[in-house]
């Protein structure tokens, strides 16, 4: 019999059946041992299931819909409820950016503006008070706050607004006000503030300045001293060297000329000359008479003077003798031949007016002699007549006329005597 040949590739291919059958049976070993420790496992934790039969069940009352939390809206938060609430805050006039629905800087000052006028916590975070408050049918427009004003230093006539109505209304309260808080600086308020000087030792100019000011609204304002207003019967006020007013003396009822008389009855030369009441309505009626006469032209030159005023006017006089080489008693007794001492000037009353006709001298002219004729018939007395400068203490002054009434006036008129003779 031939022997038969095994061929090469025949041995090839049974080697590398035997490394496969050999490699097979290496991981059948572990895989079954993995099989067997997951079954153990599952079997020893089975998988958890909830139990629900320990729990509370919770049921709301009937009618009761659970409301969800209020969102806060505040800086830094975006969306549709920012865009509603810019839109509500710009409706009522508390919001003027634009409607973005971006809570920023804007926005929360907004919302602190709208606070603070609804009497709300005004911290800039719209939580559910205040956007109830926003989205009421009661919600008020935006009120603008005014930006405060410097008070101003000085007030004079003409001036308007809220300093001179809180000035007015301080000068009320200490009693030299009477009029319409109004916040107009007019003749009556300026007559309030001259009178407030005069009662307090400052310049009488009728303008309230720093030290007019600071005087009024310090703890050392006094209230008003008002002088009663003189019984027509009873004897004219006498006021001379001798007989020298209080530094207090304050005429009762004061008036400002150009407030109270026409110019077309007579010219007042000062803007702030004042003078009594009932003087200067027998003033008036003089006046009129005059012209009724065909007497007109009539200026009057001076009226009220405070003694502050009185004594400034002395002391320029003095001054201006002094220059003049004289020594200072000399300076003042000249002074005093045409000018009163602070005190003892009758235009401290009110009622004494000096009387002129505009670019004129008045002494001779057809006014001055229709005055001297028929002043007493109005209650006013020529004050300083000739002839009498030793007993009045003046050199005579043919313009100045005072008012005494006529219940004493025309007995004056009648006798040729002049006041200190009809006192005594």
């Amino acid at each position: 019999m031939e022997e038969r040949q095994i061929k090469p590739g025949t041995i090839i291919l049974l080697v590398l059946l035997v490394i496969g059958t050999v490699a097979a049976a290496l991981q059948i070993g572990p895989t079954m041992t993995l099989k067997n420790t997951l079954q153990v496992e599952s079997a020893a934790t089975p998988t958890p299931t909830a139990d629900v039969r320990s729990m509370m069940a919770v049921t709301l009352p009937p009618g009761v819909t659970p409301q969800p939390t209020v969102m806060l809206l505040k800086p830094g938060v975006e969306g549709d409820e920012v865009k509603k609430l810019q839109s509500r805050l710009k409706e009522l006039g508390y919001y003027t950016g634009e409607v973005d629905g971006q809570y920023g800087p804007g926005t929360q000052q907004s919302v602190m503006l709208f606070q603070a006028q609804h009497g709300l916590d005004d911290d800039g975070i719209a939580g559910e008070a205040t956007r109830n408050a926003l989205y009421a049918s009661t919600a008020q427009v935006y009120i603008p706050t005014p930006a405060p004003t410097q008070t101003p230093s000085s007030l004079s006539k003409g001036a308007e607004g809220d300093s001179v109505r809180q000035m007015q209304e301080r000068l009320k309260e200490l009693g030299f006000y009477n009029g319409e808080c109004d916040g107009d600086y007019g003749p009556g308020t300026q007559t309030a503030v001259r009178l407030f000087q005069s009662q307090h030792g400052l310049e009488v100019d009728g303008a309230a300045g720093e030290m007019t000011l600071g005087m009024l609204y310090s703890d050392n304002a006094k209230q008003v001293t008002v002088t009663p207003t003189p019984d027509p019967n009873a004897p004219p006020l006498l006021v001379n060297r001798t007989h020298k007013l209080d530094d207090n003396y304050q005429p009762g009822d004061l008036v400002l000329l150009r407030s109270v008389l026409p110019e077309s009855v007579v010219y007042v030369k000062g803007s702030e000359i004042e003078g009594d009441r009932t003087a200067v309505a027998a003033l008036e009626t003089m006046f009129r008479a005059a012209i009724d006469d065909g007497i007109g032209d009539w200026q009057i030159s001076a009226g009220y003077r405070s003694i502050a005023y009185q004594e400034k006017l002395f002391n320029n006089k003095v001054s201006e003798y002094r220059q003049q080489g004289m020594t200072g008693d000399k300076a003042r007794s000249a002074a005093r031949k045409t000018v009163a001492d602070p005190g003892t000037s009758e235009h401290h009353t009110g009622l004494a007016f000096d009387i002129t006709t505009p670019g004129k001298t008045f002494m001779g002219t057809p006014q001055q002699k229709w005055l001297h004729e028929h002043c007493w018939e109005y209650g006013f007395i020529i004050r300083y007549p000739e002839g009498k400068e030793d007993i009045t203490g003046f050199v005579a002054e043919c313009w100045h006329i005072r008012y005494v009434g006529v219940v004493h006036s025309i007995p004056m008129r009648d006798s040729g005597e002049c006041l200190e003779e009809y006192l005594d």
